[in-house]
C-alpha cells in the first residue's frame, strides 16, 4: 500500500491525542507515521525535531482549549454576563475528551521551565477571564478572583474524575447551574 503524505495538522492532531494518552514518551515518530500510513520522513518536512513538534502540540492544543473557547465565548458579548457565565461553564462542562493531556503538560513543565511558564500563562489566562466576566457579573475584583480561582479548582477535580464519563448536555447544565449558584450568580434564560 502507498504511503501518504501525512498534513503537518494531521501529525498535530495526532500529536495532541498521543500527548493526552502517554506525554512526551508517547510521540514516537515510527509509531506516529505508521498510524497516520505515512513514512518518518514526512515529520522531517514539518518539524525539524521532536522538541519542535512538542511545542507545536503544545500550542495548538492551547488554542483549542484556551484562546478558542474564550474567543467563541467573547462571541456572546450581546448577552448578559451571567449568560456569558452561563455558557462558559456549559462549554467547560461538555467537554472531558482531552485525556490527560493538562496532566502531562503540568509533569513536562516540572522538568523544562518554559512549559511550566506556558502552563502559568495558560491558566492565568482562563482565571482573568473568568474573573472579568464575574466582575462585569457585579462581584468585586476580590470575590471575582476567589471564585474564579475556586470554579477552575472545582473544574480540574471534576475533569479528572469525569474523564472517562460521557458528558450529556444535561449533566453540564447541572454542573453550570451548581457553579453559578454557589458562586451567586442567577441563572439567566
Amino acid at each position: 500500500m502507498p504511503k501518504k503524505i501525512a498534513s503537518e495538522l494531521d501529525w498535530i492532531v495526532l500529536g495532541i491525542e498521543k500527548f493526552a494518552e502517554g506525554g512526551e514518551a508517547a510521540l514516537i515518530v515510527e509509531k506516529l507515521a505508521r498510524q497516520l500510513g505515512s513514512s518518518k520522513t514526512s515529520f522531517y518536512w514539518y518539524f525539524k525535531d521532536r522538541s519542535q513538534y512538542v511545542s507545536r502540540i503544545i500550542a495548538e492544543w492551547k488554542e483549542r482549549a484556551t484562546t478558542a473557547v474564550i474567543a467563541r465565548n467573547e462571541m456572546l458579548e450581546p448577552l448578559s454576563p451571567q449568560r456569558q457565565v452561563q455558557e462558559l461553564l456549559l462549554a467547560m462542562f461538555s467537554f472531558n475528551g482531552g485525556g490527560d493531556f493538562l496532566f502531562y503538560l503540568r509533569k513536562l513543565g516540572e522538568g523544562e521551565a518554559q512549559y511550566g511558564e506556558l502552563l502559568r500563562q495558560i491558566e492565568q489566562q482562563r482565571l482573568t477571564y473568568m474573573s472579568d466576566l464575574l466582575v462585569r457579573c457585579g462581584h468585586s475584583q476580590v470575590e471575582a478572583e476567589r471564585a474564579s480561582e475556586l470554579v477552575y479548582s472545582y473544574y480540574l477535580g471534576w475533569y479528572e474524575r469525569y474523564k472517562s464519563h460521557i458528558v450529556t448536555k444535561e449533566s453540564a447544565g447541572q454542573q453550570a447551574y451548581f457553579i453559578m449558584a454557589f458562586i451567586g450568580i442567577g441563572i439567566d434564560h
